[in-house]
């Protein structure tokens, strides 16, 4: 197959092939990007764990002729990709010193996002995703980092509506613990960037294993961090050289919560009603809640 992208699309187009020693290698070269293109293929597989051949085969099964056509790939990305302390000094850079500057220009950002939002998802997308949130099963909010806050409000926000949903947001041997909750009534919904890593590819292959939906929330570009997804949605965070925000992810989560409410509005009085009165038996009638 022929080279067609740089190393992150290459991984996210090709990760349901790999095996778990090429997918160890994968999640080693993205997180130590700068260290592995220079390094050899011994290096390589000493790093993840495997052997110099499963290197190579690595290459081969992303699309690459060898080791050297990954290196060019991988440099792809490290042209295109910016730390987050480079994002952050060129918004600071963009918006100024002074506060109203920073007011108005943030805002401004904050405001094309979520026209950009509005425009980029299709309205069959958003009713495919939106039907398979409100589905009888239980919802799986998955996020990490700044996403897993998101995620957590997400999942909470479903519960106080009547719903069955719980977050997931552990890394690393701990997301182990969340795959093993997973259950062949659930409904996945992903919160994730950029590009694949190790949590997001555990959960989808979880997911397809139990044949359950796969929803993603992402970002527009040519790279997702899982092609695998039944329906995605992309949200804008900002300037693409710039600190990421996170206002259009929000206001898109809200957007899916009042919709959930207006799909399930009997079960969601019902619902507001019961939580008020445990409210009520907690702090009394005088808060008037």
């Amino acid at each position: 197959m022929a080279e067609t992208g740089s190393f992150s699309q290459q991984a996210a187009r090709n990760s349901q092939a790999m095996t778990a020693a090429e997918r160890r290698v994968v999640a080693y070269i993205l997180a130590n990007r700068e260290r592995a293109i220079m390094a050899s293929a011994v290096v390589l597989a000493r790093a993840a764990g495997t052997s110099d051949a499963t290197v190579i085969r690595t290459a081969k099964r992303l699309g690459f002729g060898g080791l050297e056509g990954m290196r060019h790939a991988l440099a792809m990305d490290l042209r295109s990709d910016l730390t987050l302390a480079e994002r952050l000094s060129s918004s600071l850079a963009d918006v100024g010193g002074k506060p109203a500057s920073i007011l108005s220009k943030i805002v401004a950002i904050q405001r094309a996002a979520l026209d950009g939002m509005e425009a980029g998802i299709a309205p069959d997308e958003f009713e495919a995703f939106l039907t398979l949130i409100c589905g009888s099963g239980r919802k799986l909010v998955f996020g990490i980092g700044p996403s897993g806050h998101l995620a957590g409000y997400f999942a909470q926000q479903l519960v106080r509506l009547g719903a069955d949903a719980l977050a997931l947001g552990n890394t690393g041997l701990k997301f182990a613990d969340d795959l093993v909750q997973m259950r062949a009534d659930d409904v996945v919904i992903a919160l994730a960037y950029d590009r694949p890593y190790p949590e997001i590819t555990a959960l989808f292959d979880r997911a397809i294993a139990l044949e359950i939906p796969r929803l993603l929330i992402t970002a527009p570009g040519p790279v997702v961090p899982d092609e695998r997804a039944d329906v995605c949605l992309h949200v804008p965070r900002g300037q693409s050289d710039g600190f990421s925000l996170h206002a259009a992810t929000l206001a898109l989560i809200e957007v899916l919560i009042v919709g959930y409410a207006g799909r399930n509005r009997d079960n969601v009085l019902q619902a507001l009603e019961n939580l008020n009165s445990f409210r009520r038996s907690l702090v009394g009638e005088s808060l008037d809640l």
